[in-house]
């Protein structure tokens, strides 16, 4: 990146953020309010003054290596200015758009818990969250390949710059339809028959079956798989039979009550350790935003003395 040693022109910068944010130029433009002769214009004279391409022109228009790095970059200006402003007070807005902070969040989280710090961060914090989904295993590779700012991960060793927060557990519960009982559990609920039975994931990273069958039965099994990359997808395919599922306590324990639903091994339940990892120790906006989600996980989440307790 041969043009690093000049200044920045941050409004060049919010138009790459635009056509990566939308892929395209087009839709970046419709956005920007401005003509896509525009866009196309500032994306190539930035490209020239930097030395490189920045944007792999498709569909989807994609950021190139040195492309995200300045999305990044712009990503961080776009919180300090906002910290400025914040304790500042009169500080106008100088031309910067209320930053949007990126987080890894698992879908669980998301389907449960989280939404409360979503409004919260937008309330309280006047913060935009782009959320991007993974499996709790994963999200952390996010924070190390800087697309995320923070993230939610089951991880207890920080990622380098990071710092971690423990947020509680969330539990789950193995369940199926009283339907696939009558097919697959007539004669009990044994190791044999959870492994012959469809189980039900959320996608290849999904290893929460294969957890419970070891903590349930002390053994391992190869399991039949459905993918369904959705929760409300995954719970309603749970609901029609078509495999038992490990599924948050929060979100089906009314089902349970009931008799929607029906656990398949009472007492054997899966706990995972959720902790809250992120950049926060450059940006008072992001302190604010760890903050929230360790406060909504205080209320929402199990805590591990009370686990230890029951």
């Amino acid at each position: 990146m041969s043009g690093l040693g000049t200044t920045f022109d941050y409004e060049s910068l919010l138009v790459l953020e635009a056509v990566v944010r939308t892929g395209s130029f087009e839709a970046a433009a419709r956005a920007m309010g401005v003509t896509q002769s525009a866009v196309s214009q500032r994306i190539r004279q930035l490209e020239e003054r930097i030395g490189t391409v920045l944007v792999v022109r498709g569909r989807p228009c994609v950021p190139t290596e040195d492309g995200l790095l300045l999305c990044q970059h712009l990503e961080q200006v776009l919180l300090l200015q906002h910290d400025l402003r914040r304790r500042m007070g009169a500080l106008g807005d100088g031309g910067f758009a209320t930053p949007t902070v990126r987080i890894a969040v698992n879908s669980d989280s998301l389907a449960t818990w989280f939404a409360q710090v979503v409004r919260r961060a937008s309330e309280d914090g006047n913060l935009r969250l782009e959320v991007v989904p993974d499996d709790q295993e994963h999200t952390e590779d996010r924070l190390r390949s800087g697309d995320a700012l923070g993230a939610v991960t089951t991880s207890e060793r920080p990622v380098p710059g990071c710092t971690l927060v423990p947020l509680g557990d969330m539990e789950y519960i193995s369940v199926a339809s009283p339907s696939l009982r009558e097919r697959y559990f007539a004669r009990g609920v044994t190791a044999e028959s959870v492994a012959k039975t469809p189980t039900i994931g959320f996608d290849r990273k999904d290893g929460l079956p294969d957890q419970w069958m070891t903590e349930a039965f002390g053994a391992t099994a190869e399991l039949t798989r459905h993918l369904i990359p959705s929760y409300e997808g995954l719970l309603q395919c749970t609901l029609e039979g078509v495999g038992w599922a490990l599924m948050p306590t929060m979100t089906v324990g009314r089902m349970i009550e009931r008799g929607e639903l029906f656990e398949l091994v009472p007492r054997k339940r899966l706990r995972l350790s959720l902790n809250w990892q992120s950049h926060s120790q450059w940006s008072r906006t992001l302190k604010t935003l760890s903050d929230i989600v360790a406060d909504v996980a205080r209320e929402r989440l199990m805590r591990p003395e009370a686990v230890a307790a029951s």
